[in-house]
């Protein structure tokens, strides 16, 4: 056979195994298409629903934009013994300053507090929501581009971890009340097993409690609707009505009627506790000798470090002036910074209003501290000075009449 008569025929035969070589090449690089599309999601795009029924655990959580809103601490599940100390280490990791969104069903009543205390200590504000997105398991970060808060419940001990926010919002039907109880203990709520010492320590904690609840600016009577509420019942959820009166939500500015309270040998002040978005402060206001010499004292409601806090104070009130605003229109006094020491309740600023009388006061219904000049961080602590005077002005004058000596 010649070589031209062979070549028509292997060349067919070339061309088939080519051919055979092209299509298993095609079937392997479909295959890998293939199992990439059905391959399941990789865990950092895993969808988050925590199981609120397990420890509390904290997690990061925003949508990567920078406003205010944009970022929060999601604290889901059961708050034990050892969450106070699990949350002291996740703020370890540089992550404060935010808004802590709890869903929890409860849990232990004394830790709540201690949990409370803590969000109190950094400045937090609390809410309820359940946080959902995609989580990336390596930092307990959540990704809320595609998620958010849906509705989320704050019952039973929860409710006293969420007291501790410096501004707290919620709405009709999110926290709930309940007594506290052993949950052994109501499987079989008509035995006898409480002891003496479990009575004790019942009061002992009813005790804690309302100091706690106070110490928080809400109303104790939240106690009393707890108490009533027996743990083999539902949860009670609070009326939004309920929230605003107990003083649970502090989301909106106020500033409560004024007090008057006895100071030093035979002097006395008048006290207005107000807050805002930014901060809540315990305002004071006297005269030192006579009427003609005007002081205001403030106290914030929230720890903070004294060396921070008063070289802040020290620079806002720096060639600062006060607002007395009334019917009449404003009037601006020159503020001196008298003192910045700690006082029973925390560290105490005092400024004396330098040309402006007991009767100044007497007439204006607010007063605002000028932040005109100053950065973000003290203009917004500044805000937080702000506050009305309501009530009765008659106190005014009796403060007038009893200046400290």
């Amino acid at each position: 056979m010649s070589l031209m008569s062979f070549m028509p025929g292997a060349c067919i035969e070339a061309r088939a195994a080519t051919g055979r070589r092209m299509a298993g090449l095609l079937s392997i690089l479909l295959a890998v298409a293939v199992a990439l599309l059905c391959e399941p999601p990789a865990a950092a795009e895993e969808m988050f629903n925590y199981d609120a029924s397990k420890p509390m655990h904290f997690f990061r959580a925003g949508d990567g934009g920078n406003c205010n809103g944009c970022s929060w601490i999601a604290a889901e599940g059961t708050i034990q013994r050892d969450t106070p100390e699990v949350f002291r280490q996740f703020l370890a990791k540089g992550w404060s300053g935010y808004e802590i969104a709890f869903n929890s069903p409860g849990g232990d009543p004394a830790a709540a507090m201690r949990l409370g205390e803590i969000i109190r200590e950094q400045n937090l504000h609390t809410s309820v929501g359940k946080t959902i997105g995609r989580l990336d398991p390596e930092d307990d970060r959540i990704n809320t581009v595609d998620g958010g808060q849906d509705p989320g419940h704050c019952a039973s001990a929860c409710v006293w971890a969420f007291l501790g926010g410096v501004r707290r919002a919620a709405k009709e039907g999110e926290l709930g009340v309940q007594q506290f109880h052993d949950p052994e203990a109501i499987k079989e709520p008509k035995a006898k097993t409480a002891s003496a010492i479990d009575r004790a320590a019942d009061q002992s904690m009813i005790g804690a409690l309302i100091t706690y609840v106070m110490r928080m600016d809400a109303n104790p009577k939240l106690i009393g609707l707890a108490a009533a509420e027996t743990p083999w019942r539902e949860v009670r959820w609070l009326k939004l009505q309920e929230i605003v009166d107990l003083g649970i939500d502090t989301s909106k500015d106020y500033s409560s009627p004024m007090t008057i309270e006895p100071f030093g040998a035979g002097g006395s002040y008048v006290e207005i506790i107000s807050r805002t978005t930014f901060a809540s402060f315990r305002h004071r206001l006297y005269c030192r000798g006579d009427a003609s010499n005007v002081y205001l004292a403030m106290i914030p409601n929230s720890k903070y470090d004294s060396r921070t806090f008063e070289a802040t104070m020290r620079g806002i009130m720096a060639e600062r002036s006060v607002d007395l605003i009334s019917d009449s229109g404003k009037r601006s006094f020159p503020l001196k910074l008298a003192a910045i020491e700690s006082a029973p309740l925390g560290i105490q600023t005092s400024v004396q209003i330098v040309g402006a009388t007991m009767a100044d006061l007497q007439t204006a219904k607010r007063i605002e501290i000028a932040y005109d000049g100053l950065g973000k961080v003290d203009s917004e602590m500044v805000m937080g000075l702000q506050f009305d005077l309501a009530g009765d002005r008659r106190k005014i004058g009796i403060v007038a009449r009893s200046c400290v000596k």
